[in-house]
């Protein structure tokens, strides 16, 4: 097969081509001999090479056994005619020193070029989602407060009316925030602790609601007298129950798997609703409760 040029920007058919170049070195390094290389995480397969789309990310318990797949993967890209942007990559190592875990810089290559290394204490991004030494969410949390922050700030000072303010935060500013409530691993009390009183206070003011107000009765539907909105916390269980149900009915066994194996008192909280819509009826219907014994105590 002649190949005349290359597909067009946007084409659906590019990834598709991709994924079918990029298979026969994923076939290649499902090998026994490479398999070992993997990193268990509780009783899962050994697992040593993530990829997504051009996105990589390689995972080994020893420095040598990580060296040794990327000279399969230069020697295959050398092969398959494609180019590896070391500038794009970077090295994050922890090892066992004595009693305890400390990071280290490793020093991995790709085609005779040192790959950057990630500077002690600070993390990196893979797919969105922030990695450190720690494995805290500080990052996540950081980007989050910023983002709202800058959003609600924004709405508030445009010329427009409270609805359409309400309009946008429930539309637009709830969406930009469910990829770190879904990547993320936050809790429930920190998100209603601090997200959802940055969401209140401009919801306060638009509506001029007092401090010593209950912002209950402006959650509730229409037909009960309500706006309609919910505040973050809401969508946070709600992006963590679509998680967990993709985890739990995938057709991927290995992803059954991880479900199963981060099934603890943490997730089972979001495995007990069946979809989106029940957790906003459980909000909806909790503050529906509040009022009525507000009104009849």
């Amino acid at each position: 097969m002649t190949v005349g040029r290359g597909v067009l920007q946007g084409d659906s058919l590019s990834p598709l081509l991709f994924n079918m170049c990029f298979n026969t070195f994923i076939q290649h390094i499902k090998a026994e001999k490479y398999r070992q290389f993997g990193f268990s995480f509780k009783l899962l397969n050994p697992i040593h090479w993530f990829q997504f789309a051009d996105d990589a990310a390689v995972i080994t318990g020893q420095e040598s056994e990580n060296q040794h797949l990327l000279n399969r993967f230069s020697i295959w890209c050398q092969w398959s005619d494609m180019i590896i942007r070391v500038d794009k990559c970077s090295t994050f190592g922890i090892k066992k020193a004595i009693t305890k875990s400390v990071q280290y810089l490793p020093k991995l290559l790709i085609s005779t070029q040192l790959i950057p290394k990630i500077t002690i204490g600070e993390s990196f991004q893979y797919l969105g989602r922030y990695f450190d030494f720690h494995m805290s969410n500080d990052n996540h949390k950081t980007e989050l407060t910023t983002l709202l922050n800058e959003l609600m700030s924004d709405i508030d000072s445009k010329p427009l009316h409270p609805k359409n303010k309400l309009l946008l935060y429930s539309r637009y500013v709830l969406s930009k925030l469910a990829w770190h409530f879904t990547v993320a691993t936050l809790s429930k009390t920190w998100v209603t602790e601090n997200i959802d009183s940055i969401a209140n206070k401009y919801i306060r003011r638009w509506l001029e609601v007092p401090i010593s107000g209950t912002l209950s009765t402006v959650f509730l539907t229409n037909n009960k007298f309500g706006l309609s909105i919910y505040p973050p916390s809401v969508k946070f269980i709600q992006c963590q129950t679509v998680l967990r149900k993709v985890l739990k009915y995938s057709p991927n066994e290995s992803t059954n798997d991880l479900w199963r194996a981060t099934s603890n008192h943490t997730n089972i909280q979001y495995d007990a609703y069946n979809s989106t819509k029940e957790v906003l009826k459980d909000f909806r219907s909790g503050h529906e409760n509040k009022l009525l014994n507000q009104l009849t105590s």
